[in-house]
């Protein structure tokens, strides 16, 4: 089966962690998440290596990150309300799927 990177076709090694396929044989910092769709996923977001607080460069903040820092600010009395479904900057269909 072949495997693809944001970059095209991948040939070399290939591990699995945290469920996903990397490239290389063993995890390091330049291991990248590949995809059996040239399209993607390609997202390394949450993996066990990284844990969700890491920043590492790999990794930054996503939709979820910014929707539950919404609702931490609005539970705490921010006064601000989330955007429904629909309305303009709310996130779509497609930015929810892409981010899973």
């Amino acid at each position: 089966m072949k495997h693809f990177t944001e970059d095209g076709e991948y040939k070399g090694k290939t591990h699995k962690m945290d469920g996903k396929i990397h490239t290389g044989a063993e995890h390091s910092e330049t291991s990248r998440v590949v995809s059996h769709n040239k399209k993607g996923p390609f997202n390394m977001k949450g993996s066990a290596f990284y844990g969700r607080g890491n920043q590492s460069p790999l990794m930054k903040k996503g939709l979820w990150d910014n929707i539950n820092a919404k609702k931490k600010r609005i539970a705490s009395g921010s006064g601000e309300t989330m955007r429904k479904k629909g309305d303009e900057g709310a996130p779509s269909e497609k930015n929810i799927r892409d981010s899973q």
